[in-house]
């Protein structure tokens, strides 16, 4: 995720994340490498700091009040099931030039061969604008994530297991997202998102190199407008007790020269949190749908289900295809001190297009936890019982 809502590109993941400090330059490199060569990326780069300039000036006389700077530096080891066994660094620093900036940066590798940068600036920071009434917010992202094993199953709901197959992906994204709190509870956004992910490392017996189109085994890019509304009851960004959340979202990547592919993606999100016996219980709901419209689009675009941000206990982008729809609900209850544990269910499926939805045949995986609530971040401990996997998760933030 990195918008500022609930992040649903197509093909992305919706986790924080980690890595370790020898690893910058070798990510960095790459994606400066991937920009440099396309002048799509160029022009993005170029618009981001564009616009940077032309915001913070504003954004910083919008931001009356004193805040308290702050400086975390967390070193993580994590297991994944998919990801394996992880290690890296988070850093968070808070309002130290006195804009309510943040900048969160992760830097994360794995022994399953995930390779993962991430750094997101926003001004003002996610939790200090939650709930409030704000002129402008913004959101940089950049985003870069090299899964060396990653798995691909078939395309569709009928894919099967022992059809895995291994290959690399390596996608490198770029976001700009502007944002206005309209009332403590309407939010609206608007951004431009550049992406590219390319595939290789394919087996000689691949089912995905001969997958039509030809993108498949090879480099997309494209730039995409995102439109955004949201209404957001919720009483934290971080730590969520009460409230409602209720999100809409268009990506349109148009027709147009520098674009590979175009299309168009749709998505509606509802997050529910109810405080039960006496504000120590949460009830966590979250429900979605999305559908993409567009023709040959590659595995690249395609809307993914499985893993640690969306259906636990199944493997990582387990099922692909053009529409997905997804159901959480958690338990999360008080142990001691700032321990809790969490019960619950993922469900999910994914069909060709939106006209074929049924509430048949879905997967769905129970689910337990443990949480550690820090003050600007939650560590996460979940085991998911999938019907062929288990998957073990540690990692940062609540999925929703």
């Amino acid at each position: 995720m990195g918008l500022c809502h609930l992040n649903s590109s197509p093909g992305s993941k919706l986790t924080c994340g980690r890595c370790q400090l020898h690893l910058r330059c070798v990510k960095f490199n790459w994606a400066s490498d991937a920009i440099v060569h396309s002048v799509q990326g160029s022009i993005i780069v170029i618009f981001l700091l564009f616009c940077l300039l032309l915001a913070v000036p504003f954004v910083a006389r919008s931001q009356s009040e004193a805040t308290a700077s702050k400086t975390e530096i967390l070193p993580i080891v994590s297991y994944d099931t998919d990801t394996g066994l992880g290690y890296g660094a988070k850093l968070f620093v808070l309002n130290r030039v006195g804009l309510k900036e943040s900048f969160d940066l992760v830097l994360f590798n794995s022994t399953k061969g995930e390779r993962w940068f991430k750094l997101v600036f926003s001004v003002p920071d996610f939790e200090m604008r939650q709930g409030t009434v704000y002129p402008l917010a913004m959101d940089v992202t950049i985003d870069y994530d090299k899964w060396t094993n990653n798995s691909f199953f078939g395309i569709g709901n009928t894919s099967n297991f022992s059809d895995r197959e291994y290959y690399t992906k390596e996608p490198v994204e770029l976001s700009l997202v502007f944002c206005r709190g309209f009332s403590q509870q309407w939010v609206g956004q608007a951004g431009l998102r550049f992406r590219a992910v390319r595939n290789f490392g394919f087996s000689p017996a691949s089912r995905l190199a001969k997958l039509e189109p030809a993108f498949n085994r090879s480099r997309v890019s494209y730039t995409s407008l995102l439109l955004v509304w949201r209404y957001d009851t919720r009483d934290s960004y971080v730590n969520p007790t009460n409230g409602l959340v209720v999100q809409g979202e268009t990506e349109f990547a148009p027709a147009i020269g520098f674009n590979d592919v175009s299309f168009a993606r749709f998505s509606v999100w509802m997050q529910r949190y109810s405080s039960l016996l006496s504000n120590k219980v949460v009830l966590a709901l979250r429900l979605g749908m999305q559908g993409l419209a567009g023709s040959e689009l590659p595995v690249q675009v395609l809307l993914p289900i499985g893993g640690n941000s969306t259906l636990r206990g199944s493997p990582q982008d387990r099922y692909l295809d053009k529409t997905a729809a997804l159901c959480n609900l958690e338990i999360r209850f008080p142990i001691y001190w700032r321990l809790g544990g969490v019960v619950g269910a993922d469900a999910g499926k994914v069909w060709k297009d939106i006209s074929r939805t049924d509430l048949t045949r879905w997967a769905s995986n129970p689910l337990a936890g443990l949480r550690l609530y820090m003050d600007t971040f939650v560590v996460r401990l979940d085991v998911g019982f999938g019907r062929e996997t288990t998957g073990f998760y540690l990692n940062f933030g609540h999925i929703f």
